[in-house]
């Protein structure tokens, strides 16, 4: 199981050299990833701990492999 990391906290980081803006970030994961009217990518850096499942979905489901999740521990 994992736990958050107490000192940096969890967060989302997005390679924008590989995102190709698909948008299956923003089906898995609405509350942390949208697209605005000019096509970038927005979404939220930091993870609360309910938002942890879905960040993981959309880095799994993410075709360029883009998004990583960072600072989460295996403790």
């Amino acid at each position: 199981m994992k736990t958050l990391n107490r000192f940096r906290g969890p967060r989302i980081s997005v390679d924008n050299d590989r995102c190709e803006v698909f948008g299956i970030c923003v089906w898995e994961a609405p509350g942390l990833f949208q697209l605005d009217r000019d096509g970038r990518l927005r979404y939220r850096r930091q993870l609360q701990e309910e938002d942890f499942e879905q960040a993981a979905a959309a880095a799994r489901c993410c075709p360029m492999q883009a998004i990583v999740l960072r600072g989460m521990s295996d403790e």
